[in-house]
């Protein structure tokens, strides 16, 4: 099976302009008011921004995929340390895993469902 280049479309656009956004809108937020309500809102936002940039970003080199998942974790995971009142490292670091977890998931579940239609019409 041959390897899809990666080429600029609307979608892969569209993306990296909300890649685009979620970065500053977390450097923002961590320079202004780090460990703040406003800053984990903030980075929740910027995480969901990530997301949603991974779901059109296609096809996307693993160079790509691996860091953006990354980030998005341990956006988690930052909201996750201090949006508790307890601050317990256990309960983040089991948030970045279980995200970490679901989008990678999503990510196989995605590609096994193109490669599954693309035989349909042969």
């Amino acid at each position: 099976m041959a390897k899809k280049s990666f080429s600029w479309t609307l979608n892969n656009l569209f993306a990296a302009l909300l890649l685009l956004v979620g970065s500053g809108l977390t450097v923002t937020a961590l320079t202004i008011s780090f460990g703040s309500w406003i800053s984990v809102e903030a980075i929740v936002t910027a995480a969901i921004l990530g997301l949603v940039a991974l779901i059109f970003l296609h096809p996307a080199p693993i160079s790509a995929l691996v860091p953006i998942t990354i980030l998005i974790s341990l956006g988690i995971g930052y909201a996750t340390y201090f949006s508790t009142t307890s601050h317990t490292w256990l309960m983040t670091s089991l948030a970045v895993i279980i995200t970490a977890s679901i989008i990678g998931y999503g990510l196989r579940l995605r590609q096994t469902i193109r490669q599954r239609h693309s035989r349909w019409y042969r």
